[in-house]
């Protein structure tokens, strides 16, 4: 049920190039599907970044979170220019 709850609050949200989406350690409330470019998946280790995985279209990212109250702890999740 409350999978469906979240469906109906569904919004289209434009996010700029290299704009940060979800922050490393943080529990977002939003699940996000991609209509339109890439999302990088970057892992922080200190002052480090890189990349380790990159989404696309129609691939969806947050759910888990989202769902389940977990904070990211190991990604930052960052909109990658086209």
């Amino acid at each position: 049920m409350l999978f469906l709850r979240r469906v109906a609050k569904m919004n289209v949200e434009y996010m700029p190039p290299r704009e940060d989406v979800i922050l490393q350690n943080e529990a977002p409330d939003d699940v996000y599907i991609i209509v339109y470019g890439e999302v990088e998946i970057i892992d922080c280790e200190g002052e480090k970044e890189h990349v380790v995985g990159t989404l696309q279209f129609a691939d969806m990212f947050g759910e888990v979170s989202a769902l389940c109250y977990i904070p990211q702890s190991i990604f930052t999740t960052l909109v990658a220019e086209d």
